[in-house]
């Protein structure tokens, strides 16, 4: 007798083959059989008759330790009901470990306050002890940010390294890749890592070869630069022969959406010489983004601190504000998703706050960055539809959330409509357009990106592999969750097993933490 048998679902099983009509039995947290007909009996069954049976999801670009959910929701509610079985995190630079010095935790604070938090370790080895001891909603695994090892070891500079800084940071990635993680992420948009070169760059590389690990690259420019910053990840992939993944792809501003050809070109002709490149991308057209990112990049550069002095000095002012009349984007379009300060600002366009003030779009902008705290985030609708669904059906392109995992209950901020509904927004879109088959929608979801971030016994359904089970209604699947409300459950997802134990069970959240924190020997 088995655990569970899930009986005549029509079976996607993530690797791009067609669907089949079959059983599939789990017993503990394994899948043990998949067949046409297994008539053994089982403690629990599920009549999948009619409804699609995937693989649990797996987010490739995930902030739940970023917006430290992790810890305030570790049940993860907006992953789970939404089919991610596994989550990956420490993305954009930053990660919960290695943390060479106090300041190396920093690195986060553009997305969460830090006030009050309690860390416990200091190596990536420790970290994994610590996550072992919990339980989550789903999978969790990590890689290790650039910019919390950088700031780690060197604080707030932003000068160049020295021979012994770049030895000393292969050292510390060397030892966290050994003890687990699973690759290096850098936010080469962000105060910490602006002025990363590519030398630096290149040296952490030859760790990651050496260890068959990833690169996850949130580029330095996503507007009008995005081809030159497209090809400096390609050059990285191409010449220290590593697997590269450009985090949440996409071309901001009007201005800037003639060069969607040109991007996925140099990508489609990388992959073609053998580079191992990928990307992921969310089905929105709004972006969620850290208010600071939006100065000049010289501005930004050593982070909020000297920010706020450039801002204390007239002259740097009013440079800045200069730059800002100049900018892309329509600033007084921003929605203001949150702050870390006790401001009234949520749910607010910028041009209502700046009318309110009797003072710009961009004069407000500033008073918010002085003022919101060192956690100031806005949704800013700045990308084409025909380009998102275009990047979401690509075949180099994988489907995440880049969101975190947060309960219907969270108080006092708006989170993007991503966290709640990203893969049932693009597995309706997909049976909808028919722009694509199932089977590649549902592998975009599944062990595309298992198997580019090096995740083992899952992604796929086939006996000996981990028991990570999405059932779905094809004809009801959709998302619900929107800017103004995204505190909203999908619909359609019937059931979700999570190491073989149920998450969602006829459609209803069941909210226990089957979720393992996983290691690359694990």
């Amino acid at each position: 007798m088995y655990s569970l048998i899930i009986k005549q679902g029509l079976v996607v099983d993530g690797t791009g083959k067609p669907e089949r009509v079959a059983d599939i039995a789990v017993e503990g947290d394994k899948i043990v059989a998949v067949d046409a007909q297994i008539p053994t009996s089982a403690h629990t069954v599920i009549d999948a008759k009619g409804k699609i049976v995937a693989p649990g999801f797996v987010d490739a670009q995930n902030h739940s330790d970023s917006y430290w959910q992790l810890f305030d929701n570790p049940s993860l509610d907006s992953l789970v009901t939404q089919g991610y079985t596994t989550a990956v995190v420490g993305h954009c630079g930053a990660s919960l470990a290695p943390l060479l010095s106090q300041e190396a935790l920093l690195a986060l604070q553009k997305w969460h306050s830090l006030e009050g938090t309690n860390i416990n370790w200091q190596t990536f080895g420790e970290f994994a002890e610590v996550m072992a001891s919990r339980r989550f909603g789903c999978n969790i695994a990590s890689l290790v940010g650039y910019s919390t090892l950088r700031r780690g070891l060197m604080g707030d500079r932003v000068d160049p390294l020295t021979v012994q800084e770049v030895a000393a940071l292969k050292h510390a990635l060397q030892d966290a890749l050994d003890q687990g993680a699973f690759g290096l992420s850098t936010g080469l948009a962000y105060a910490h890592e602006v002025a990363e070169s590519e030398v630096e760059l290149y040296e952490l590389a030859h760790v990651l070869k050496k260890t068959g690990t990833l690169l996850s690259i949130h580029l330095r420019n996503e507007a009008r630069d995005i081809t030159g910053s497209v090809r400096e990840a390609i050059n990285l992939a191409q010449q220290a022969e590593i697997g590269v993944k450009i985090s949440h792809l996409k071309i901001r501003n009007r201005a800037n959406w003639d060069k969607m050809d040109e991007v996925l070109d140099e990508l489609e002709l990388a992959w073609h010489k053998g580079a191992k490149i990928h990307f992921d991308v969310y089905p929105y057209t709004s972006i969620w983004q850290v208010l600071y990112s939006y100065l000049p990049r010289w501005a930004i550069a050593g982070g909020r601190h000297h920010i706020l002095e450039l801002l204390h000095e007239p002259v740097q002012r009013n440079k800045i504000l200069s730059a800002l009349n100049n900018s892309e984007t329509s600033l007084k379009e921003l929605i203001i998703a949150s702050a870390a300060s006790n401001l009234q600002v949520t749910g607010k366009a910028l041009g209502r706050l700046a009318a309110d003030m009797e003072i710009s779009s961009e004069q407000a902008l500033l008073k918010l960055i002085e003022n919101g705290g060192s956690e100031v985030l806005v949704f800013d609708e700045c990308l084409d539809g025909k380009e998102v669904e275009h990047f979401t059906n690509h075949a180099l392109g994988f489907i995440a959330t880049d969101g975190g995992g947060f309960a219907l209950d969270t108080k006092g901020r708006l989170v993007h409509p991503r966290c709640f509904g990203a893969a049932p927004r693009f597995l309706r879109q997909a049976l909808d357009t028919k722009a694509i088959p199932l089977p590649e929608a549902i592998r975009k979801l599944t062990s595309g990106p298992a198997e580019a971030i090096g995740i083992k016994n899952r992604g796929t359904i086939k006996a000996g592999n981990y028991a990570d089970l999405v059932v779905f209604d094809a004809a009801a699947i959709t998302d619900q969750a929107t800017l103004t409300n995204p505190y909203q459950l999908s619909a359609g997802i019937e059931h979700v097993l999570v190491n073989g134990r149920s998450a969602v069970h006829r459609g209803q959240y069941i909210g226990t933490d089957h979720g393992k924190f996983l290691t690359r020997s694990s």
